[in-house]
């Protein structure tokens, strides 16, 4: 231990009543996580110092390979997981340090790391210099970019359904950026002859400066909105008799379910993986999202088709 440097940490300062309870208890500590490069502890900061209270002088450790921002970012997360909580103030301004490193990530990807909640980011961002910086999209918790906001998205995708009436949900969200829900949605709103663009979303939006070759190359992919609502989704599906009681209906379910675990694998592992290997490992997988896009529309076309 006495080779490891102070953490990079979150917190202000050691809660030294905490680490007493800590080096009281029979507990045996998880390894505590150090920064290769530079032996700064990234998350174990107080089990370092109750094992010192033991009289130990070795504690078992697990090595973090990226950057020092990757670390950091890691070092936040981890504490909000699991021992003792941050502040409040901790988690701001964690959130804004986060910030400064990457700005172009979304509010509530942020939210998910620091422990505060969107709206909260949204404000340490405004407040912050950063707040000036508007990126024209945002990596969400999926890694995807997405545009800052998709009411130039939902112009363009109006556009391009009156130009060509025939073009499929999945070729306007490819061309315009934005999901195929809310092409779907466009669309709608066009036959009932209201504005592709929601008042609630306009927020200073002028239409006349928007045109389709604006946005198109921006890419995303739809999502049910979050985990909590898939896993229902998921629920309500695997009761059914005609995939519980056969073998492609179980395997369906059992691709299903592996998915969905999958998909929080990734946003998890996300932020420790290495800079210089971010933009491929995102190709990877926005190629592998886009073939289950296909195939997700192809299903749509066929309920469609039953519905008609």
């Amino acid at each position: 231990m006495s080779s490891l440097l102070q953490a990079d940490s979150p917190r202000f300062g050691i809660d030294l009543e905490h680490v007493r309870r800590l080096a009281e208890s029979d507990a045996e500590f998880q390894p505590i996580l150090v920064h290769r490069k530079t032996l700064r502890i990234v998350d174990g900061t107080h089990r370092v110092h109750a094992m010192k209270l033991r009289g130990r002088d070795t504690i078992a450790a697990q090595w973090f390979e990226g950057d020092e921002s990757a670390a950091f970012t890691l070092a936040v997360e981890s504490n909000v997981r699991h021992g003792l909580p941050l502040s409040r103030e901790e988690r701001k301004q964690a959130a804004l340090r986060i910030l400064r490193y990457h700005p172009e990530w979304s509010d509530r990807s942020i939210a998910k790391m620091s422990g505060l909640n969107p709206k909260s980011v949204a404000a340490v961002r405004r407040q912050s210099d950063e707040g000036n910086v508007r990126p024209e999209v945002r990596i969400g918790c999926d890694g995807r970019a997405r545009p800052s906001s998709t009411a130039a998205g939902r112009a363009a995708a109006a556009e391009m359904i009156q130009q060509n009436p025939t073009a499929s949900l999945r070729e306007v969200a490819r061309k315009t950026g934005i999901s195929v829900g809310t092409v779907r949605d466009v669309r709608q709103r066009l036959a009932n002859g209201q504005k592709p663009v929601p008042d609630r979303q306009r927020n200073g939006y002028t239409e006349d400066r928007t045109s389709l070759s604006s946005v198109v190359g921006r890419r995303t992919v739809s999502s049910v909105s979050d985990h909590a609502q898939r896993m229902d989704l998921f629920d309500r599906i695997r009761k059914d008799p005609s995939l519980r009681l056969n073998e492609n209906g179980r395997f369906v379910l059992h691709q299903l379910r592996t998915q969905l675990y999958s998909t929080e694998d990734w946003k998890r592992l996300a932020p420790a993986i290495p800079t210089h290997g971010r933009s491929a490992v995102a190709e990877i997988l926005s190629a592998c999202a886009d073939d289950l896009l296909g195939v997700a529309e192809e299903l749509r076309k066929v309920e469609d088709s039953l519905a008609g």
